[in-house]
């Protein structure tokens, strides 16, 4: 790191706080900004993370030659006309995925960067920056359980805040919000493209609008061969639940986060890898930040002092989105019409 970047972070959430705290502190970083539309929740990240100012207004740090960092951190809906605005004043972004609601606006905001080489810009897919990821993206690569994959990933939530996951479903539902980084996974592990995608979803939610759905399953092929499926679903009565499981001819890879181990926690997360036909048991203890914002900072700067590429690539992000979004359209098409959902008890 060259020099000392000051940073504005826009949208006080969930990500808005990974971000800060992992970052604050860092040497070469200088809070400049936090911004968001709630004044009291920006006053209290300001004081928090020891950034010089708060705002409601993401003009401010846009405008600011104190910044040179933005972190859009806010609603999908609301990241290209941030982005638009942090290029029209030569500022870099690191955006939070998805990076818009709909495709049209996905390709606006592709192409808006790709005219804009002079401004760096990397799409928050966090698990390509995940030190257990990357290791088990470099077993699959060097053969460890062969070809072709199949991936199985299931991530439920039972919700403690249900308002807070019903406002985030009405911007973005599931399978679109967290599916962008499940199928990213799999071309990454794979290096192969996602080329086609069938998906079925419900509302088990009374309160869930009924343009969109709190559960989703999307099954997916890959161009070689191998097939995968991301299981989401947001609810009240869904069990907590996290799969992740890779399955080739000759082996299998199991992940077990760290939060998750029912033994050794201390050890990190837990890669667990069959051989076969050895059927042999490997166990790969990995120390791992499971949400490594910094590192994903990191690798912005090393973009803007090197020139290196985003990862993903652009166009890599781009395919992913298309994907989730044909998965969302298929499950909003077959829900219209749908019966509404019934609260009532028989018997």
């Amino acid at each position: 790191m060259q020099k000392t970047y000051g940073i504005a972070l826009i949208g006080c959430g969930l990500m808005g706080d990974s971000h800060a705290a992992d970052i604050y502190y860092r040497d070469g970083i200088r809070m400049e900004y936090v911004c968001d539309t709630d004044e009291e929740k920006a006053r209290l990240f300001c004081k928090k993370y020891g950034a010089r100012r708060q705002t409601q207004n993401y003009m401010d740090c846009v405008l600011s030659d104190q910044v040179d960092i933005v972190i859009i951190s806010t609603p999908p809906a609301t990241h290209l006309p941030i982005l638009k605005a942090c290029l029209d004043n030569h500022k870099h972004v690191l955006c939070e995925k998805p990076v818009a609601g709909t495709w049209e606006e996905t390709q606006e905001f592709v192409r808006l960067v790709k005219e804009n080489p002079q401004c760096k810009v990397l799409v928050g897919h966090i698990l390509r920056h995940n030190a257990t990821y990357q290791r088990i993206a470099e077993m699959i690569h060097e053969g460890a359980i062969g070809k072709p994959v199949v991936f199985r990933m299931v991530q439920n939530h039972h919700t403690m805040n249900w308002p807070k996951y019903l406002a985030d479903i009405k911007q973005s539902a599931p399978l679109v919000n967290c599916g962008i980084h499940y199928i990213d996974v799999m071309q990454w592990f794979s290096g192969s493209q996602v080329v086609d995608v069938q998906a079925i979803g419900a509302r088990t939610e009374a309160d869930v609008p009924k343009d969109t759905y709190n559960y989703g399953l999307m099954s997916v092929h890959l161009a070689d061969g191998s097939l995968g499926f991301y299981e989401a679903g947001w609810g009240n009565t869904f069990s907590a639940s996290n799969l992740k499981e890779f399955v080739g001819p000759t082996g299998r890879i199991c992940l077990t986060y760290q939060k998750d181990r029912t033994q050794h926690q201390e050890e990190g997360d837990l890669i667990e890898y069959y051989r076969y036909p050895q059927k042999t048991y490997e166990i790969i203890n990995l120390r791992s930040n499971r949400r490594p914002t910094f590192q994903q900072l990191e690798h912005l700067i090393r973009m803007i002092e090197t020139g290196c590429e985003p990862v993903p690539s652009l166009d890599e992000m781009l395919h992913c989105m298309k994907m989730c979004l044909e998965a969302d359209r298929q499950i909003c098409q077959s829900l219209q019409g749908a019966a509404p959902i019934s609260t009532e008890i028989s018997g």
